[in-house]
């Protein structure tokens, strides 16, 4: 059958990323993704009411824990996961990023990200 739109690809991807927080017990989790209308589904549900099935959908994943914050943020402001994708796309994994605490060869670009979020929060 397969994915057959981009917006059920985004929504099967919201759904696995808080079922994979949910089952490392990380109950205190802000959701960034790119999908505006995705978070606007989230957040403010009826003034989206064509992704009322999405937003039932991550709503109901959310109940199992405690999401701080889920917010709209652009491609480019998250170089690393876009890295971390293209790098388990290319070379599979026996074991997963998040289990492991992250690559070593990116550590430098989420320490200049870090940086530039404790910068634009101040």
């Amino acid at each position: 059958m397969g994915v057959k739109t981009k917006n059920e690809a985004t929504l099967i991807s919201i759904l696995w990323a808080v079922d994979c927080m949910n089952a490392h017990h990380m109950n205190q989790v802000n959701f960034a993704v790119e999908a505006s209308e995705m978070v606007g589904a989230v957040n403010r549900p009826k003034a989206w009411p064509s992704f009322s099935f999405q937003s039932n959908e991550i709503l109901h994943s959310l109940e199992k824990m405690n999401a701080l914050k889920f917010t709209q943020e652009p491609h480019n402001a998250n170089r690393g996961a876009t890295l971390i994708a293209q790098s388990s796309s290319n070379h599979p994994r026996l074991q997963s990023y998040v289990a492991t605490g992250g690559p070593l060869w990116l550590e430098e670009l989420f320490e200049n990200e870090r940086s530039a979020a404790l910068v634009v929060q101040s």
